[in-house]
């Protein structure tokens, strides 16, 4: 005969535990069913904005591509144009290679009023023929 082995679990330690638990989710599915039909969610109208979306076509866009397109190519205008993003504190943007020619210039910007022209490219369309 064999005997036992003392980490086994009796089974009746464990039939009023899963009694307990099938009478816990029974309870709350009684509650759930009892709290449904007094609050009378079957009644309840459907959410204000699903009504307004019908006979709409969906928001996504089938070919993205021309959207995107333009957003980029306005994007790209933005980078390679001179304007003022706060004029009241006298903050400008210049293009991307401006900036470049700037920073690579190693402090060396002409000093007072020629810096402006420097960075607006005039120095060099000057010297180009």
């Amino acid at each position: 005969m064999t005997r036992p082995d003392p980490n086994d679990i009796p089974m009746r330690r464990v039939w009023p535990l899963l009694v307990l638990l099938l009478a816990a989710v029974a309870m709350v599915l009684v509650v759930v069913a009892a709290l449904s039909r007094l609050w009378d969610v079957e009644a309840t109208p459907e959410w204000p904005g699903q009504a307004s979306l019908e006979g709409k076509e969906p928001a996504l866009e089938t070919a993205p591509q021309p959207a995107l397109r333009d957003y980029l190519a306005s994007k790209r205008r933005i980078l390679d144009s001179y304007g003022w993003v706060d004029p009241a504190h006298e903050l400008a943007r210049i293009p991307i290679e401006a900036a470049m020619r700037a920073l690579a210039s190693d402090g060396a910007l002409p000093p007072g009023a020629a810096r402006p022209q420097y960075l607006m490219g005039a120095d060099r369309m000057e010297a180009s023929p």
